[in-house]
This record gives C-alpha cells, sequence and structure tokens, in this order.
C-alpha cells in the first residue's frame, strides 16, 4: 500500500479556503453589507415612523463551521443570517422584511439584488464574471416560541409558496463545529473538503443536479471515522486519509436505497437524510430520482478509485489514479520510482573530471 498521505495533506492546503478572519477582502464584503442593512432598516422603519428593530447577524454556511473550499468557479459563496427582533404575527407576508433587504441593496453592486426562496442574494462582479455572492437569509421571531423563522419564498411568489419557516441556523452550526474533537476534528474537515472538491471536478452543472454540500457535511458528522495507519519505519501512528476517505465513501454509499419509479419503470438509488435541527427537512429532497442515481454512481467510481489507489504500492501510480479525473490537477503526483532512482544514480555516478583523477 502506498504511502500518500502527504500529497492528501499538500492536496487540502491548495483547496482549503481561508475563514473571514484570515480573508481581509471577505471579511470586508460581509462587514460593509451588515453596516449598510443596519443603517438602512433605521432609516427605513423610522420613515414608516415604527420602533427600529434590533438586529442579530450569524454566519452560516462553510465559513460559519471553516469547511470553505476555493470554488471551481471562484464564485464565493458568503452566507450571512439577518435576524430581526419582530414577530412573525405581526408580518404575515414573509416577503416584507426580504424586499426592504433587497431595496436597501439596490445600488450596492452591479448585478441587482435576487430574492431567492431561502435568501435574497447580492452578486459582486469582475470583468463582468460573478466574483463573490452573498446570501443572506431572513429571519423573525414569534410571540409564543423561542423559534427562529426563515422567511421562505421568490419575489412574486404565491400565497402557498411563502411563508415563515422553523429554522434553527446556530444549532445547526454548532452541531458540525462540534461533532469532533482534536486531530479527529482536522481530519474530519479534510474529508469533507475532499468530497466538496471532487463534487466541484465531477459534477459540472449547478443547483439540484449537484449534492447540496450541507448533505455531504451532515453525513460526514454522522459516518465519518478517524483513521490512522501503523508506520512501521517510525514506530508510530499517524493520520491516514486515504482509508478514512474510502470508509466515509463506502459508509455514505450504503445510505442509499434502491426504489422503483412505477412512472419510468425503472430503479433508482436514492438517498435522505434529515436536517438534526428544525425543520428537520430532507437535505437531498431538490435532487430526483436520476440525479440522486448518478450521485450514487459516481461515489461508487470513486470508491473504486480510493480502493485502486490503496493496492498500489508506489505513490506515483496511486496519486495518478485520483489525479486529475477525481480531485482535479491541484492533487500532486509525485516522481515515480523509476525516475527516483534514475536521478539518485546520476547524482551518485562518477563525472569525468573525477575520472581523470581532477
Amino acid at each position: 500500500m502506498a504511502d500518500i498521505q502527504k500529497q492528501f495533506e499538500e492536496f487540502h492546503d491548495e483547496i482549503k479556503l481561508k475563514r473571514f478572519k484570515e480573508n481581509k477582502e471577505l471579511r470586508e464584503k460581509r462587514d460593509i453589507i451588515t453596516n449598510k442593512i443596519k443603517n438602512g432598516v433605521k432609516t427605513k422603519f423610522e420613515e414608516m415612523e415604527k420602533d427600529v428593530p434590533n438586529l442579530e447577524f450569524i454566519d452560516q454556511g462553510s465559513y460559519a463551521v471553516d469547511l470553505g473550499i476555493v470554488p471551481k468557479d471562484k464564485d464565493y459563496d458568503i452566507d450571512e443570517g439577518v435576524i430581526f427582533d419582530l414577530y412573525k404575527e405581526d408580518y404575515t407576508d414573509s416577503l416584507e422584511l426580504k424586499k426592504i433587504i433587497r431595496d436597501l441593496l439596490e445600488n450596492h453592486t452591479n448585478t441587482p439584488p435576487k430574492i431567492k426562496d431561502p435568501c435574497v442574494t447580492i452578486t459582486y462582479s469582475l470583468d463582468d464574471e460573478p466574483a463573490y455572492h452573498v446570501d443572506l437569509p431572513v429571519y423573525i421571531k414569534s410571540k409564543y416560541d423561542n423559534n427562529l423563522y426563515l422567511a421562505w419564498g421568490k419575489e412574486f411568489a404565491n400565497k402557498d409558496n411563502k411563508y415563515w419557516n422553523l429554522a434553527d441556523p446556530e444549532g445547526l452550526n454548532n452541531h458540525i463545529k462540534n461533532s469532533f474533537t482534536d486531530d479527529a476534528k482536522k481530519q474530519f474537515k479534510r474529508i469533507v473538503r475532499y468530497m466538496k472538491k471532487w463534487k466541484d471536478v465531477r459534477f459540472n452543472s449547478s443547483g439540484s443536479l449537484r449534492p447540496p454540500s450541507v448533505g455531504i457535511t451532515l453525513a460526514a458528522v454522522d459516518l465519518f471515522s478517524y483513521k490512522q495507519s501503523y508506520n512501521s519505519l517510525s514506530g508510530k501512528y499517524k493520520d491516514d486519509d486515504l482509508y478514512a476517505l474510502k470508509d466515509f465513501v463506502s459508509k455514505l454509499k450504503n445510505k442509499f436505497n434502491l426504489k422503483w419509479d412505477p412512472e419510468l419503470e425503472k430503479s433508482f438509488y436514492t438517498i435522505e437524510y434529515n436536517l438534526p435541527v428544525q425543520p428537520y427537512s430532507n437535505v437531498f429532497s431538490k435532487m430526483s430520482n436520476t440525479q440522486m442515481d448518478s450521485f450514487y454512481q459516481k461515489l461508487n467510481d470513486l470508491e473504486n478509485a480510493l480502493t485502486e489507489a490503496d493496492g498500489k504500492s508506489d505513490p506515483h501510480e496511486a496519486c495518478k489514479v485520483l489525479s486529475p479525473k477525481y480531485f482535479g490537477d491541484k492533487f500532486p503526483i509525485p516522481e515515480s520510482k523509476e525516475a527516483r532512482y534514475k536521478q539518485v544514480a546520476l547524482s551518485s555516478a562518477p563525472s569525468s573530471n573525477s575520472a581523470k583523477g581532477y
């Protein structure tokens, strides 16, 4: 079995996305938007002669739990929840506050803000291409419980498709962040990032054709096991990311069920994974049976590739199995044994001058 832990960790360093505290540009973008919302909401409510509500902001998504990767298309995604200290009983139209946010940021970027089902999206462009987009989910409270409610509904949605949906963004963050500790936590983060990069490489389309990252992350919280291997030379155990990744992919595959579709008269591999917090919904619900089946088949291909790499004795051959087909060209391929032997032979061979006694 080839030892390619060094290559996996080099790969991780290449794809890891720094967090807000390390990435000044992203942090500044977030802070500019949140300050604009604070000031704009104050002015708007004063104009409406209403009490100005307190606002809270909560980091969400991969930034909040430190699981981000450098995106393939360079369109960085920032998620920042906006919590109004207001009650849903007083705001029966879930789009009302989202429209206020949209209007406050109307001229903030060249691309107009867009009201989507779960959020308001602000897109920053560079050379007419998306460079960043900030998703702003809007939350509100209730007079009758301690829960938060997400404003659901896109612009011009009919009554049935806009509502306040139970949510627990902080609980979800904590569920992921507190799942592992110490070296196990570090390996867990690496495994999730490898899977996200694999998704970038193997799923070319966006939207529901791609398995959602939150689904992969939540599955990893439940299924990941910390793996080490024994190094006979050093007499010590060390992290084994190849073993851990192969183990996780195998367990995730086993979460799929074969389902018969009577309309298409065909069986599909499908998966259901519910949020561990409210509203406990299936994170793969937007994927069709065909898309979930494709997800399964690609996982099967990845498992086979990891098994093949694990069976190689030369790190060069093992890494060639994985790069670039499964992890892209950022996954390093070391020199082959033959190339290393030739280099050693050349470096140890006597020079022409030494042969002449010089």
